[in-house]
């Protein structure tokens, strides 16, 4: 049986933009009073390892794109080798194991700085991109996203760059992908996949939201669906959420729902900020999920998840 008093987490969240949301990325390894997690808050709310994501604005295409978004990676480099008695990158499955420091998984959030281009992918591979979300809401060279008004599926290009992440070991994103291009990933994708910030379309009809179907696919493939705060995909607070965690259950299973918070990358997210993921376990252990169910909810599923595509 589990004690009254409030447990200690253990939490790997696969969303965050806090990279390029602030510009001095040194800000974020003490507490800060504006925006949603800083490495203090999210140690003190259970957070281990998180996925933290270079999201390149649609206004940057082609070099411009490609420039933009090594500059951040290499950025995001420094702060966390000068930063190294606290944070450590994950590049393989071997460093998904807890050493006492947050490990970070750095991720590409949208393509475009990829330009179609293997090659580039293989930079970005070097420099330790291991999740790679295919698009935004918009279109690039590789497939469409929610936001375009006649989307197609994967380009040609998008097909090469998918075999090309799991050869490598770089986790593939379909947050933001159009309905047409996730199906089209879905034909050729041999690993596992990942939905990193998306809710439930049958319980808050919002475009970014999986459809029931979508989610049934990502399952069955062994994926993961990173449960996200924002609340205009949540469709309410808290409680809401709470429905989208159950729904997912019964849905899929608990073996492939995770948190994606979208820190840093939202408003107001219906759980504040990164010290609050005991506010959710607890909400979660009040409607009777056993401690086994939010262990996996947490952390298990995404270690789960990485291990399987991330290189050895």
């Amino acid at each position: 049986m589990e004690s009254g008093r409030r447990r200690s987490l253990t939490v790997f969240d696969a969303h965050c933009d806090s990279l390029t949301n602030v510009e001095d990325l040194s800000v974020l390894l003490e507490e800060r009073q504006e925006g949603h997690w800083d490495l203090s808050r999210f140690v003190r709310g259970g957070g281990r390892w998180q996925v933290l994501a270079v999201f390149t604005p649609p206004r940057y295409r082609g070099k411009e794109a490609f420039l933009f978004a090594v500059a951040h990676v290499e950025k995001a480099l420094e702060w966390m080798e000068a930063s190294s008695r606290h944070l450590r990158l994950i590049l393989s499955k071997r460093d998904l194991r807890d050493d006492g420091r947050v490990g970070i998984l750095l991720a590409l959030e949208g393509a475009s700085p990829l330009i179609g281009r293997v090659d580039l992918l293989r930079i970005f591979f070097r420099l330790g991109v291991r999740l790679i979300t295919l698009t935004w809401n918009y279109g690039n060279e590789l497939a469409d996203g929610v936001g375009v008004s006649d989307p197609k599926g994967l380009t040609e290009a998008g097909r090469k760059v998918v075999d090309a992440c799991q050869n490598l070991g770089i986790a593939v994103d379909v947050s933001h992908l159009s309905l047409p291009s996730f199906i089209s990933l879905m034909e050729v994708a041999e690993k596992p996949v990942i939905a990193s910030h998306s809710n439930f379309y049958s319980l808050c009809p919002h475009r970014r939201n999986l459809t029931d179907k979508q989610a049934l696919q990502i399952a069955r493939r062994g994926g993961v669906i990173g449960l996200t705060f924002v609340p205009e995909f949540v469709g309410g607070g808290a409680n809401r959420f709470l429905d989208h965690f159950f729904h997912g259950l019964q849905l899929v299973d608990q073996d492939h729902l995770a948190v994606g918070s979208d820190f840093d990358g939202c408003t107001n997210p219906v759980y504040p900020d990164a010290s609050h993921y005991a506010d959710l376990d607890q909400d979660l252990k009040k409607r009777g999920v056993p401690i086994t169910v939010r262990d996996r909810f947490f952390s298990k599923n995404l270690l789960k998840f990485f291990k399987s595509v991330l290189p050895p």
